[in-house]
């Protein structure tokens, strides 16, 4: 699974090495940009390249932010998890370790309920 990651990531790199170097002359036309917010304007001349590469840097950075966020809370819920299954074991453990009695333990009549009783008491709810 590594070496076709690598392999699917080396030809789309390629692709856009072909697309680069095919679409040189358009990439670096100068795109006119204004940038401002009342009086203050501020006037730009970047290559579209520059513009495209840096929209994709943007996407690659709030991608990596959010992933970042993620692998935080996954930590912190692995860690919870792990300490929650070292408690069980160890009550586990505690049962485990318990003799088991051999007291009797005496049951009253009333409470034992056979298959006529139960077919009775239903009834009686009905």
């Amino acid at each position: 699974m590594r070496y076709l990651k690598i392999a699917v990531i080396l030809v789309f790199l390629l692709l856009v090495l072909v697309f680069i170097f095919q679409n040189s002359a358009a990439l670096s036309v100068a795109v006119e940009l204004k940038y401002g917010i009342g009086e203050y304007v501020l006037h730009k001349s970047p290559p579209l390249y520059m513009i495209v590469f840096s929209a994709l840097f943007l996407g690659v950075v709030t991608v990596a932010l959010f992933d970042i966020v993620i692998i935080f809370k996954n930590r912190r819920l692995l860690k919870k998890q792990k300490k929650s299954i070292s408690e069980l074991e160890s009550e586990l453990a505690k049962f485990r370790n318990q003799p088991l009695t051999e007291t009797n333990v005496a049951i009253e009549p009333s409470t034992v309920i056979s298959p006529t009783n139960a077919n009775d008491s239903s009834d009686k709810t009905v």
